[in-house]
């Protein structure tokens, strides 16, 4: 019965390693699905769209050609991603205690909210006659506007947070070149893309966009991979310190 889960005599009730595979995979495909999304879409937008000049939320708008497959595969990665985090990789960490306990729970929303596309922005900014102001004065525009650039937010900056979590649990040490990358690439790009969209013309506001997205894809899809491998090795989560550890996690130099 490997799938029930296991006790740990004066600990928690750890999840099945079952569970935490399936999980870990519908994390890992969950990236492949959003990136997809903006990958594919962008060639079929025509040749007034450009990848390095505008962004991935043009081609959402109401009038990009097959908007229903981006908006699909948002939410498909976006439902995946919200569930690997809040079912799989919030139980997996539960050995570290208290340290950035809400980490999973902010990445499981974020991720949830970037994967939003309504109500539609009404025209991309490559159309004739379209505009920042256009889109913004709309529900739609200012919609994505808040709510894809918190969710940016978070992940930008959730990297150094959720390491001080992970660096608690000897399995997910592993990780530390990934989110120490992840660390520097994310926020830079984050305050790139904001500096960008303010700018007259949003000059390469596109390929900030897509540089900041890949790159939360990757950190986030890291966290799944490594959780299929725990799942596979250890077969159960993993809680830090020596059989018989009670409340708190032993401390690692790992933490920076």
């Amino acid at each position: 019965m490997t799938n029930q889960p296991a006790q740990r005599t004066g600990g928690p009730v750890e999840p099945a390693s079952g569970r935490l595979f399936i999980w870990g995979l519908v994390g890992v495909l969950a990236m492949v699905i959003f990136n997809a999304g903006w990958l594919i879409a962008e060639t079929w937008q025509g040749p007034s769209y450009s990848p390095i000049a505008d962004t991935i939320s043009d081609m959402q708008a109401q009038t990009a050609p097959h908007v229903w497959f981006p908006i699909a595969c948002f939410a498909l990665g976006a439902l995946g991603g919200f569930g690997f985090a809040m079912f799989g990789l919030r139980p997996a960490l539960a050995g570290a205690g208290k340290v950035a306990a809400k980490a999973p729970l902010l990445l499981a929303f974020s991720l949830l909210a970037l994967g939003n596309s309504f109500p539609l922005i009404p025209c991309r900014l490559s159309d004739a006659g379209c505009t920042a102001s256009v889109q913004l004065a709309s529900p739609g525009g200012l919609t994505d506007a808040i709510v894809a650039g918190i969710a940016f937010f978070i992940l930008a900056f959730l990297p150094y947070q959720l390491w001080h979590r992970l660096a608690l649990l000897p399995g997910w040490r592993q990780l530390k070149p990934v989110m120490f990358a992840a660390r520097v690439i994310c926020p830079l790009a984050w305050i790139m893309l904001a500096l960008s969209t303010n700018l007259p013309g949003m000059p390469a506001a596109g390929l900030v966009e897509r540089v900041l997205a890949a790159s939360c894809s990757l950190w986030v899809g890291a966290l799944a991979v490594t959780m299929i491998i725990q799942s596979r090795h250890t077969g159960s989560a993993e809680r830090p310190g020596a059989t018989g550890a009670t409340d708190r996690p032993k401390p690692s130099s790992d933490v920076d």
